[in-house]
């Protein structure tokens, strides 16, 4: 009996150090696994949740439809990139013009979205992506019944109506600081211009000639363009804070080369500019 029960223990005793082995080796397989992969799927970091600032207010670039949502040619564009980053989440937030660029600054919104040209007190303050989205051809504008008004030197003694912190701003107070300030500037975002070219209470403004052209033929703004290109700079970008570093830019310009090569940037722009961004 003795010689018997020995056998047993022995027996039991060499299965058990034979599973411990294997345990140990599934449990070597296992770590293998997770250090190739980098994480197990379960545990994937959630993507990083970027805030977009834009101004619902420019009819086919941002703002609501009759249904009451955000979309227009920036917007998708926005949106479309998103789409091409899974490690980021985009998520907008409407705010009037002025207050993007403070809400960038403040940290409440991670880049803009709004049609932006650069110019050189903005690059002072701002990091802007490399890639353009549209192109930018800035011009005077007038109701369509003005025949007095042919260039930029006929506004002396005029009222000039410019949305605040624009290029189109920057372009009429550089004008008026070389000219002896012969422009009366007032400020408006170009739905209020639209309407008060109408009335005849200010003369002209300066505008994007693609954005003029679609405010005539969506909201008939009855805008005539005037004069040459007053535009140094060419394109549009999108607006970031310089102390966050150009990585999410990088990315961001990315997804735009890989939107110009494949069609998805003219096919947006199309559909909603009525052109090619370019």
């Amino acid at each position: 009996m003795r010689i018997l029960n020995f056998k047993n223990i022995l027996i039991v005793s060499i299965s058990l150090i034979i599973a411990s082995s294997l345990t140990g080796c599934g449990a070597a397989n296992n770590e293998a696994v997770t250090s190739v992969n980098g994480s197990s799927p379960s545990n994937e970091e959630k993507p990083q949740l970027i805030k977009v600032g834009t101004s619902a207010v420019i009819k086919n670039v941002s703002f609501l439809d009759d249904a009451g949502k955000l979309t227009g040619y920036d917007v998708e564009v926005v949106r479309e990139i998103d789409r091409r980053l899974p490690q980021y989440e985009f998520e907008f937030e409407t705010m009037d013009f002025p207050n993007l660029f403070l809400s960038l600054e403040a940290q409440k919104i991670d880049f803009i979205a709004m049609h932006l040209e650069q110019n050189e007190e903005r690059r002072t303050k701002y990091l802007f992506n490399k890639e353009f989205y549209d192109s930018s051809e800035l011009l005077v504008a007038v109701n369509e019944s003005n025949t007095s008004i042919h260039s930029i030197d006929d506004l002396k003694g005029k009222t000039v109506i410019v949305p605040p912190s624009t290029s189109s701003a920057a372009l009429v107070e550089k004008y008026n600081k070389d000219h002896q300030n012969e422009i009366k500037v007032i400020y408006g975002d170009y739905t209020n211009a639209v309407n008060q070219l109408k009335s005849g209470r200010v003369d002209a403004t300066v505008i994007d000639s693609g954005l003029a052209k679609s405010l005539n033929r969506d909201a008939n703004a009855q805008l005539k363009l005037i004069g040459e290109n007053l535009h140094t700079e060419s394109g549009v970008y999108f607006a970031f804070r310089q102390k966050d570093g150009s990585v999410f830019s990088n990315a961001v310009d990315e997804a735009l080369k890989a939107m110009k090569e494949d069609g998805t940037l003219t096919k947006l722009a199309e559909q909603w500019l009525k052109r090619d961004y370019q």
